[in-house]
């Protein structure tokens, strides 16, 4: 595992994803101690993206254009597709992963490394394992060998980036973070099912435990940063995030047991959609799968998807039938782990499902 050092405001935001107790005022101290320099220069921001309303605009004006109005579609048609394949991140690149401490971040890692397709960057504190309240079930190190972590700043050459912080974080920290000037070409951010209709529903509006507003705050923060920096974004709607290989170092032997079951008999399937849907338990194994899809697929490209597992099969859903991807070996007390996720296959019949 390589180590290396990486910036203040990242260590930050993995300490928040740690302990989830913490205050905007303190990011907003860590961000600008005096002498401290950014990770990149503001003038190596990206040029604000062109509208395909701008575009057209430029190609009517000219000449050229006006002359042969259906030569200005057939270029408008090209570069809608050019366009469509830079979407996906190029498969061998880096990708930094704010909240890898947290169980979900942990987890995505680990996917992250197994799929292989690209290779998982760790931007965190030197003390880093002091911080893990959860480690995984019958390992030794935190993050897999391919996982590369980075002490004080980041590696140039990232080309994305995933928050999957389990709680909402400031949205001025995304703010400041995303102005910096790291030219990511997808970011990707985890949010909760049920921001659209938080002011409609209820249910919602009574129960401030979501904490609703500040997820939706930080999804209208990642699109406006978005189209000024000019990069695409997927944002990723989940329900309570339930299981994971934390059983032998989750304090609560209940909740442990109720996340154990919950992996091997509870979740059998995964539906997607686009936006929201009805909220229901979603597996941190099949989230974690889930955000290393969105990296591959130009279609997710400024799309709002929302991800929940099933207990039985449903006509809008897909199987999971692979039995333990990441290989991981028995706990401590032998208990060999169960848990279901998609193929590839069944994961491509997802995305064609939520996106056609």
């Amino acid at each position: 595992m390589k180590m290396s050092s990486l910036s203040t405001w990242a260590c930050l935001l993995l300490s928040l994803s740690a302990s989830h107790a913490f205050s905007p005022q303190s990011f907003q101290i860590g961000l600008f101690r005096a002498g401290q320099k950014p990770l990149a220069s503001r003038t190596n921001l990206r040029a604000p993206r062109t509208s395909t309303l701008q575009l057209r605009a430029q190609l009517n004006d000219s000449p050229t254009s006006q002359a042969s109005a259906e030569l200005s579609e057939e270029m408008m048609l090209l570069l809608a597709l050019q366009q469509q394949n830079k979407a996906a991140v190029p498969t061998g690149t880096k990708v930094v992963v704010f909240g890898a401490l947290d169980r979900l971040g942990q987890l995505l890692v680990r996917h992250m490394a197994k799929d292989g397709r690209y290779t998982p960057v760790i931007q965190t504190s030197k003390n880093y394992e002091e911080k893990v309240l959860y480690k995984t079930d019958g390992e030794q190190e935190i993050f897999p060998p391919e996982a590369e972590v980075y002490f004080e700043e980041i590696p140039a050459n990232v080309s994305a980036a995933v928050l999957c912080v389990e709680k909402p974080t400031d949205p001025e920290t995304m703010k400041n973070v995303l102005a910096l000037g790291i030219p990511f070409k997808r970011f990707i951010l985890l949010s909760k099912i049920g921001v659209d209709e938080r002011e409609n529903d209820w249910k919602l509006k009574l129960n401030p435990f979501l904490q609703l507003d500040k997820w939706a705050a930080l999804e209208q923060t990642l699109k406006e940063c978005a189209e000024i920096y000019n990069f695409d974004y997927t944002i990723l709607r989940v329900g309570n995030l339930k299981g994971g290989p934390f059983y032998d170092t989750n304090k609560d032997f209940e909740q442990a047991l109720n996340d154990r079951i919950f992996d091997a008999e509870e979740a059998r399937g995964i539906s997607l959609k686009r936006r929201d849907q009805n909220s229901a338990d979603t597996g941190r194994d099949v989230v974690a799968q889930c955000l290393v899809q969105c990296l591959t697929r130009a279609d997710t490209a400024n799309k709002i998807l929302s991800l929940v597992s099933c207990k039985t099969f449903r006509e809008d859903g897909v199987g999971c039938s692979e039995n333990n991807f990441l290989q991981l070996p028995p706990a401590m007390k032998n208990r060999e782990r169960r848990v279901f996720t998609p193929s590839r296959q069944e994961w491509s019949e997802a995305f064609k499902k939520a996106l056609d």
